[in-house]
């Protein structure tokens, strides 16, 4: 015959404040993820309105001599600007 000895653990109790501490924890979390990703997004609108302002600056350059070709190239800087939409 087999014999299987079973032990139940203690039960532990919660710590005080345990979950007060978690919710906060989260939520601090959350907030810190929001505010990066507002950063990042600030920081890619800021990259993309110089690069479009750089496409413009040299369509100026061609303005007088192809006027389409700077005209696209105004258009082409306005959808970068807008995040090429």
């Amino acid at each position: 015959m087999t014999t299987i000895t079973v032990q139940v653990p203690a039960q532990v109790s919660e710590p005080r404040g345990a979950r007060l501490v978690a919710l906060l924890a989260t939520r601090l979390l959350a907030w810190i993820e929001k505010t990066n990703q507002a950063r990042v997004e600030q920081r890619l609108r800021s990259l993309r309105q110089g690069e479009a302002n750089e496409v413009r600056r040299y369509a100026q350059q061609h303005a007088q001599h192809d006027p389409r070709f700077a005209a696209d190239l105004m258009a082409a800087a306005d959808r970068h600007e807008q995040g090429g939409r």
